[in-house]
């Protein structure tokens, strides 16, 4: 578990974007729409998959082997092995002295079938990429119209979700009931803003400044969603993927947060896709944050003064909330509120 002040001198790191979403969700759709956005700048767009992205051909103005030459100063490649050796390319090619490629951000559209959390942990744990780059956030799209079935027969439909920092509720033109399907994104991912629209034409400004890592971004739900166990089942024994909100009103002993985290992060029995805390701690004069994906795990004071209320947000799958439940009374010294259940089918 490393440590971190989460404060310091202007970030000239790369911004980074991941992009996923369900097969037909309109991941390329919203991507056109970005690229074509003034306020996106100069973006290089990597294609985390086998094949071609279907970039809109009004913004294709040339091409080489690796890279494909977009309008306004964009490039597009297709990673054809590892993610962390193309990204390095881009980089090695924005630093040359002559004719570099000069791009603002980094957008990675994800398979449709394939979770977010390694190309999530590729970026924070490569050394020369956690140096360059920086995880902006991930946008997890769901179309309205087939959210009940995706999540009922594929796994990797709920586990977009849970790793979002922002979700995009697409085709809510073809929806019969728009509020039902954002109800079953906050069983999944409570802490996520949500974004209703039409044929991806989501806000491109709000989308690529969401400072994922940021704890005065995050969000742990409302008075409308349980404080611990809800959850969304999917079908084929694959298992369940839950949240779990922690809370605490009196100040927490340190030693006691530190192993309880390292606990909550390197159980085998579930998988941890996201967990995003903030904490009073006895005896610190600034609140605590903490904030993980898998088994990277990242504690240290945060900018902010202590919270009246520590929170604690766990996102994953066969999260076992008993369990979690009896460590956090180890941790706040006081039984927790017994958990509420409720289910997404």
């Amino acid at each position: 578990m490393g440590t971190s002040s989460l404060e310091g001198a202007a970030d000239t790191r790369v911004p980074v974007t991941l992009l996923t979403g369900f097969l037909g969700s309109g991941k390329t759709t919203l991507l056109n729409h970005l690229l074509d956005a003034p306020e996106a700048g100069r973006v290089a767009v990597v294609v985390n998959e086998a094949g071609e992205v279907a970039l809109d051909g009004r913004l294709i103005i040339g091409t080489t082997e690796e890279i494909v030459e977009l309008r306004e100063g964009c490039v597009c490649c297709t990673v054809r092995g590892d993610l962390a050796v193309a990204v390095g390319r881009l980089l090695d090619r924005r630093r040359r002295w002559f004719r570099p490629l000069r791009f603002d951000r980094i957008i990675v559209e994800c398979s449709g079938l394939a979770s977010p959390g390694p190309v999530v942990q590729t970026f924070l744990l490569d050394p020369r990429l956690a140096a360059e780059t920086r995880m902006d956030g991930v946008i997890a799209l769901a179309s309205a119209a087939d959210l009940h079935r995706q999540l009922g027969e594929h796994a990797e439909a709920s586990e977009q979700l849970a790793y979002a920092d922002r979700v995009v509720l697409n085709h809510v033109d073809r929806a019969a009931d728009v509020d039902a399907a954002a109800a079953l994104v906050r069983t999944i991912n409570p802490g996520a803003p949500i974004d209703r629209v039409e044929r991806g034409a989501a806000p491109a400004r709000e989308l690529l400044d969401l400072r994922g890592a940021e704890p005065g971004r995050w969000r742990f739900g409302s008075d409308s969603v349980p404080v611990i166990g809800a959850v969304a089942h999917h079908a084929g024994g694959a298992g369940t993927t839950t949240h779990v909100v922690l809370r605490a009103s009196r100040p927490l002993d340190l030693d006691q947060l530190k192993l309880f985290l390292m606990f909550v992060a390197a159980r085998r029995t579930w998988t941890l896709m996201r967990l995003k805390g903030i904490f009073h701690v006895s005896g610190l004069s600034r609140g605590v944050v903490a904030h993980g994906v898998y088994q990277w795990l990242e504690l240290g004071p945060g900018p902010m003064e202590p919270p009246g209320e520590s929170q604690l947000l766990l996102i994953g799958r066969d999260l076992d909330r008993e369990e979690l439940t009896r460590g956090w009374e180890v941790v706040t010294g006081r039984p927790s509120p017994g958990p509420s259940t409720s289910r997404a089918t």
